[in-house]
């Protein structure tokens, strides 16, 4: 949805914007080559690596690269300077992060149980199956609307006892895979270790806590401005949260809808590109105190 996203950012030329999810880059490049300036914020080393050596020589001047977690994103956007006009969510992960079988963020290659985002810190998905309790594993799955959370918490929980349990993206998506095969599950198009793999991302991140913390912070730095604030999400929890955020800053009086309903990619981008089946677009503009 990148030409909807940029419609809606309304990109002013010499004007800065946030893209506060940098990830591989799209987002960024496309507001620069409308005109804009932007300061991008990753906590992936890697990401902010990649842009240094592609982006930064190209647009001297007009973009600011900061390693950072968004939910820190007042702070580090006040240390620049920049007053923003605007500021990007795009929650999904970028290809290159997915196509890297060591951040064990899909099950398409073997690789390790890590799905952390920064990988210098912090508890990997396997940590999470060694140490939390069935209860938490239920929990845990549930946050990723997976529907058999409890058996496949269950069942994660007796191979943990038996010495058995998954230690590779393989085998915990065919260990799933199980799960649902046992339960008599149709085959869809999805595979049935998609809900759990996100769920244990998301955990692992604490991408809901970071996107509660994040929004505030974009709310904050647009409030002397009047900028707009435009989400793109990927998962029905994420869009719950950024759905009643939205509701709540407009029955303040804070900010306005740009649409009320969100915003779905058009057939033709999910037939050229099926990843985009899931997004929604949310936006608003923030009322200037």
């Amino acid at each position: 949805m990148l030409a909807e996203t940029m419609e809606w950012l309304d990109i002013q030329s010499s004007q800065w914007y946030v893209d506060a999810n940098l990830g591989g880059g799209g987002h960024t490049r496309a507001i620069l080559e409308r005109g804009g300036s932007v300061v991008a914020i990753d906590r992936d080393r890697e990401a902010v690596r990649r842009a240094e050596e592609t982006l930064l020589p190209l647009y001297p001047g007009r973009l600011e690269i900061l390693r950072g977690n968004n939910r820190d994103m007042t702070a580090l956007v006040s240390e620049t300077g920049h007053k923003v006009l605007g500021v990007l969510f795009d929650l999904g992960w970028s290809t290159l992060q997915g196509e890297d079988p060591e951040r064990g963020l899909s099950f398409s290659e073997e690789g390790p149980l890590d799905m952390r985002l920064d990988t210098s810190s912090g508890p990997t998905a396997e940590d999470l199956l060694e140490s939390l309790s069935e209860s938490e594993l239920e929990s845990l799955f549930s946050e990723g609307d997976e529907p058999l959370a409890l058996p496949i918490a269950r069942a994660l929980v007796q191979a943990r006892r038996e010495g058995r349990l998954p230690r590779t993206t393989t085998s915990l998506a065919a260990f799933v895979s199980g799960v649902y095969y046992r339960k008599g599950f149709r085959r869809s198009r999805r595979h049935p270790a998609t809900r759990a793999f996100m769920a244990l991302r998301i955990r692992v991140n604490g991408e809901y806590d970071n996107l509660e913390d994040s929004l505030c912070g974009s709310r904050k730095l647009l409030e002397d401005s009047g900028g707009r604030v435009i989400v793109l999400s990927f998962h029905s929890g994420e869009d719950r949260i950024v759905k009643r955020r939205f509701r709540s800053w407009v029955s303040e009086g804070a900010a306005e809808f740009l649409f009320r309903r969100s915003l779905s990619p058009s057939e033709n981008e999910v037939f050229e590109n099926p990843r985009a089946r899931s997004a929604r677009m949310r936006g608003v503009v923030v009322v200037p105190r």
